[in-house]
C-alpha cells in the first residue's frame, strides 16, 4: 500500500492579521490541508484560536481542515468542536478518559478522527486504537510554542506506527509536527511518515508556495 506524502501548514505560524490569505496561499501553493491547533493555556502552555476560526477559514478555502485540540477538557468541549465541522478532529490521548469513545463519537458524527501522541508517549500502548482511526499524528517536540528543536527519538515512534498499518492494512495517515523543516524532513519521510506539518518552516519563509513545494520535492 502506498501513502501519498503531504504537506499541511501549520496556521500557529502565520501572521495572525491575515490568516484567511495565509490560508489561501498555503492551498494554492499545493498543501494537501491547513493544521489549525487549538491550546487552552492549561495542557499546552500558550493560547491560539477560537471557534470562529474554522468557520471563517472554510469561506476562503476548500482543503480539509485539521482541527487538533491540545487542550485539557477535551471531552467537555467535543461537542462544539463537531458543532463546526472541521475535516478532521484530532485529540491528544491522555486528555481523555477513553479515547475509543471520543474517537467513535467524532466519526460517528461524520468527521475524519485521529489521535495525537507527545514525544513521551509511546505507540505501543495504543495498538488497538490504531484500527479506528484516519489519523495518526505523533509530536516532535512537547506541546506549546512553535520553532522547537526537533526531538530524534520519535523518529522510532513513526516507524513503529508505518510498520504496524502495513502489517494490518490499515489506511490511517502517519503526520508528524513539531520542529519539521527541510533538515528534518528527510529522515521523518524514511520512516514511512507521509504528512508533513510544518509552521516557521513554511510561514517562515519569503515565499510560502516555494516552501511547501520544496517539502514535496523532497
Amino acid at each position: 500500500m502506498e501513502f501519498k506524502r503531504k504537506v499541511s501548514p501549520s496556521l500557529l505560524a502565520a501572521d495572525y492579521g491575515s490568516l484567511g490569505d495565509a490560508a489561501q496561499t498555503a492551498e494554492s501553493g499545493g498543501a494537501a490541508s491547513l493544521h489549525v491547533d487549538y491550546m487552552d493555556g492549561h495542557y499546552a502552555p500558550n493560547l491560539s484560536f477560537g471557534f470562529d476560526l474554522i468557520p471563517a477559514l472554510q469561506k476562503r478555502v476548500k482543503i480539509p481542515l485539521v482541527a487538533h485540540l491540545m487542550i485539557s477538557n477535551t471531552e467537555e468541549r467535543l461537542a462544539d468542536f463537531i458543532k463546526l465541522k472541521p475535516d478532521y478532529i484530532i485529540i491528544q490521548e491522555d486528555t481523555v478518559g477513553n479515547p475509543g469513545v471520543v474517537l467513535n463519537t467524532i466519526r460517528d458524527a461524520g468527521i475524519k478522527n485521529g489521535f495525537a501522541l507527545k514525544p513521551d508517549r509511546p505507540v505501543s500502548l495504543f495498538s488497538e486504537l490504531l484500527h479506528t482511526i484516519d489519523f495518526l499524528l505523533i509530536l516532535g517536540v512537547f506541546p506549546g510554542f512553535g520553532g522547537q528543536k526537533f526531538m530524534k527519538e520519535t523518529l522510532s515512534k513513526m516507524r513503529e506506527a508505518h510498520q504496524y498499518r502495513l502489517k494490518h492494512n490499515l489506511s490511517y495517515d502517519i503526520a508528524v509536527d513539531g520542529g519539521v523543516n527541510m533538515e528534518t524532513a528527510p529522515e521523518i519521510i524514511h520512516t514511512g511518515a507521509n504528512v508533513l506539518v510544518a509552521g516557521t518552516a513554511i510561514y517562515g519563509k519569503p515565499n510560502i508556495q516555494q516552501a511547501i513545494e520544496d517539502f514535496l520535492a523532497l
